[in-house]
């Protein structure tokens, strides 16, 4: 075990799940691994460690879904043939996946695993293509033996695997990266409310009710079944509830993205799609299908943002998601936006947590104690309705070993986070490009468009104050950090250098956004080649410091990709 990793997370005593005042909330968590990359090194893989924060129950990532330990030869033993290179692939995944199965459940934690749909062997679909694929050559829900190979993986998956309580099911996007010997895609590929519908009502046929286990529908796609409630109602409302039936659903309306919200409520009746640019322009509200309809739901929450640093430093969302984000509040917007407001809603059966993952690539942290942060938080007060979010922080730095007349400062830190992030990345305002970062990339060209924009509104050193406004926020978050006493040093270092870490990086970040916005002046020839070449000078000295910080601290897991920035800002 990496010597850090262990040392920041020190034991979370195990305490009582639920009591008198609890509500019996389904927790549970998945390490989203990166497609193609080597599985995500963490705490958060233990069974025990999800025990200790306080989770009942585990889903495991795409490539240990219990679909890859099955055999076929139920439907035909040439499928996988006795001896062949799929048979030992698939005999190599079963063991893997029935020992991780086995470990959680004997934690005591119930086990379900996410598996993409539709997704088949390469050897079923070439046997049987005239009876499964479209004429677009895709898999097709549709067609009646699909739907027949649909029930009998059900059938084999939950025979092979008696530890598995129920499944998580994803559509919308198809990773086949770690699954060399299976296809698969969008079972969407005709009516969006029709297939779906299909879909649904076999898993609730087969799983639900026949074999009594959890089916977790994501409703996630792009931006219509999961943003629009006349979409996720059409859809809904052709599925009769059933309690092992859940849907699964985002608390934002669209992406983990965070964006002012300009006009009001969307007005979502009169679209037929709601996503990024709709993001961008008007802003990402709580999810407005969370709460409605007959169906029972669970709420996604990515404790490690993708777009905002992947808890390289402090982003205290958890705060967000259960009191409500700022730019909520700041709009007016009606009840509910976040978690409290549906306590006890009866609706509501619970959160699901990514603590680790979620986009692609990097920067990769190395210690863990900012995701831990947003998942003891998110997790105790999901088991309690008598614990508030700032009880469960009081609790998690109490158990970090941080010196309790430090608290309140430790807990301003992380709340003025929200701040520092939404200002330094997006805006208060509106109007910017929300996919301007994501991962390890900085900085996507398309926000030039958002920033011509800003121009024409003559608002442009509104926008440039905001960001430098935002470095305040750091160097404030900064200073606290430096104040911090946790009972082992090294902790006490980290917190205080990743904070510095952020000051750096939202110091660059204000510095590149003047550099974007004078080049979107260049191009309407209203700068002076002069002046661009001084801002840019500035962004570079303090993207070298920034640079140079990470590599002296050891950070370098931490390390953005600075290539869309060399593009965009080379001569």
């Amino acid at each position: 075990m990496n010597h850090f990793r262990r040392l920041f997370l020190i034991p979370l005593c195990v305490l009582p799940l639920f009591s008198s005042s609890q509500t019996n909330w389904i927790v549970m968590d998945m390490v989203h691994n990166n497609p193609g990359e080597a599985p995500t090194q963490t705490e958060f893989n233990s069974p025990d460690t999800l025990r200790s924060y306080g989770y009942n129950a585990k889903v495991f990532f795409l490539f240990d879904a219990a679909q890859f330990g099955i055999d076929w030869t139920t439907l035909s033993p040439d499928i996988m043939p006795n001896g062949s290179n799929e048979y030992k692939w698939m005999m190599g995944k079963r063991d893997i996946i029935k020992e991780k199965y086995a470990q959680a459940h004997a934690t005591g934690l119930d086990v379900y695993c996410m598996l993409d749909m539709i997704v088949l062997p390469k050897r079923l679909v070439e046997m049987y293509s005239d009876s499964i694929l479209n004429s677009k050559g895709k898999i097709d829900i549709n067609k009646p033996f699909t739907q027949h190979c649909v029930r009998l993986m059900m059938r084999q998956m939950f025979q092979q695997f008696p530890d598995l309580d129920g499944l998580v099911i994803r559509t919308g996007e198809t990773y086949l990266h770690d699954a060399p010997y299976h296809q698969g895609n969008n079972p969407v590929q005709g009516d969006v409310i029709a297939d779906h519908v299909t879909l649904i009502n076999i898993l609730r046929d087969e799983v639900c009710d026949k074999l009594n286990r959890k089916i977790f529908y994501r409703t996630w796609d792009f931006g219509q079944f999961h943003s629009l409630p006349k979409y996720y109602l059409a859809i809904t409302s052709r599925v009769h509830p059933h309690p092992n039936l859940l849907f699964s659903i985002k608390h934002t309306t669209t992406d983990f993205w965070r964006s002012a919200i300009t006009q009001g409520t969307p007005d979502y009746d009169h679209r037929d799609n709601y996503w990024i640019y709709e993001t961008s322009k008007q802003g990402n509200p709580f999810n407005p299908t969370i709460g409605i309809g007959q169906h029972k739901q669970i709420v996604e929450v990515q404790c490690q943002r993708e777009y905002e640093g992947k808890a390289t430093h402090v982003n205290y969302i958890a705060a967000g998601v259960i009191n409500g984000f700022p730019e909520y509040e700041d709009a007016g917007m009606p009840l509910p936006y976040c978690l409290n407001h549906l306590r006890h809603d009866s609706s509501i059966q619970g959160i699901w947590t990514w603590t680790r993952g979620g986009g692609w690539g990097g920067p990769y942290p190395q210690y863990e104690f900012w995701v831990e942060l947003n998942a003891y938080v998110l997790a105790r007060w999901a088991n309690g309705n008598a614990q508030s979010e700032e009880e469960a922080f009081r609790m998690f730095a109490l158990k970090k070993g941080l010196d309790p007349r430090d608290i309140d400062k430790f807990h301003t830190l992380c709340m003025l986070s929200l701040d520092g992030v939404m200002m330094g990345q997006y805006s208060k305002m509106g109007g910017t490009w929300v996919n301007w970062t994501r991962d390890a990339s900085v900085f996507d060209e398309a926000q030039l468009g958002f920033m011509m924009n800003i121009l024409k509104q003559g608002r442009q050193r509104e926008y440039s104050k905001e960001k430098h406004d935002a470095v305040k926020v750091w160097k404030r978050i900064n200073r606290l950090a430096q104040q911090l006493r946790f009972a082992d040093p090294q902790l006490t270092h980290y917190v205080r250098s990743t904070c510095t870490y952020a000051l750096m990086k939202y110091t660059f970040f204000a510095d590149a956004w003047d550099v974007f916005m004078c080049k979107a002046q260049q191009e309407q020839g209203n700068t002076p080649a002069l002046h661009y070449q001084k801002l840019l000078a500035k962004a570079q000295a303090s993207l070298a410091a920034w640079d140079n910080f990470v590599t002296d601290n050891n950070l370098s897991p931490l390390r953005y990709n600075y290539s869309q920035w060399k593009k965009a800002t080379d001569p």
